[in-house]
């Protein structure tokens, strides 16, 4: 198991993964709920991207980036999960029209400033933005958390729920939720705990001066971001596979996982 967890595996793992998302998923082509597998595509699409620079955060040993980067993706993959399985009462119309309660709560901050000249919205758009904001409010209610009406800890456990579990633990997202969601939220919020967890102190003498020291990357926490981003990685594979009736994603993506998981 020592040998398994290193930044070389990772890294041949890791394009291993990518090239066979690019051989299986790309390019698109599907006449199937087209609206559906635009949104979820976009997700991948961007956890595509931000895979890639977290490679390259490996490689260059910034783990605050990697957990910050992979909390994002995390949040993105467990909405790609409840599309791709329509787990949410008029999923589509609820996640395209959230955004007018998103707009709308920055351009109502930065108007109580007088500031809202600066919040990118037109004041022809305002009375637009307002009533489509009051339209999703009546329909949905208003103190919803996310564009789903539930917490992201009640997504995840949703998302548990419906899909079959991964190597026989029922409760596999939720454990990414604990280890990568609030883990990277330490990170995110630079909290004491997020800026200490990367690094190790090391202290040195140098001839003549007094007593230094200097912050190396801590290789246990690097190997643990970076593998755990590759299965959130390789779960936007899966849930995008399976939209598009893609059976290989689903089978590739329990033997990946296994492989990382399992003590073999």
């Amino acid at each position: 198991m020592k040998n398994k967890f290193t930044k070389p595996t990772f890294m041949e793992i890791s394009q291993e993964v990518l090239d066979f998302q690019l051989k299986v998923l790309y390019p698109i082509q599907t006449e199937k709920d087209p609206a559906r597998i635009n949104l979820v595509f976009l997700n991948h699409d961007r956890n595509f991207s931000t895979f890639l620079t977290i490679r390259y955060l490996v490689e260059h040993k910034r783990i605050a980036d990697i957990y910050t980067l992979s909390r994002s993706m995390f949040e993105s993959i467990i909405t790609m999960g409840l599309l791709s399985k329509c787990l949410i009462e008029k999923d589509i119309e609820r996640y395209q029209n959230f955004q007018y309660i998103e707009i709308y709560k920055t351009y109502d901050h930065l108007k109580k400033l007088g500031l809202e000249y600066l919040s990118g919205v037109p004041s022809s758009d305002v009375k637009f933005l307002y009533k489509e904001r009051e339209k999703y409010i009546k329909k949905w209610g208003k103190n919803a958390p996310s564009w789903s009406g539930k917490s992201l800890e009640q997504n995840v456990k949703l998302i548990d729920k419906n899909y079959a579990p991964v190597c026989n633990e029922k409760h596999f997202y939720e454990y990414l939720y604990c280890q990568v969601y609030r883990k990277g939220s330490q990170s995110t919020h630079s909290s004491f705990a997020g800026l200490s967890k990367g690094v190790k102190i090391e202290k040195f003498s140098i001839p003549g001066l007094i007593n230094a020291q200097r912050f190396k990357a801590n290789e246990n926490h690097l190997i643990f971001s970076c593998f755990h981003s590759l299965i959130i990685f390789l779960s936007s594979v899966r849930f995008l596979g399976y939209l598009l009736d893609k059976n290989e994603t689903e089978n590739y993506f329990y033997k990946i996982a296994k492989y990382i998981i399992s003590d073999e």
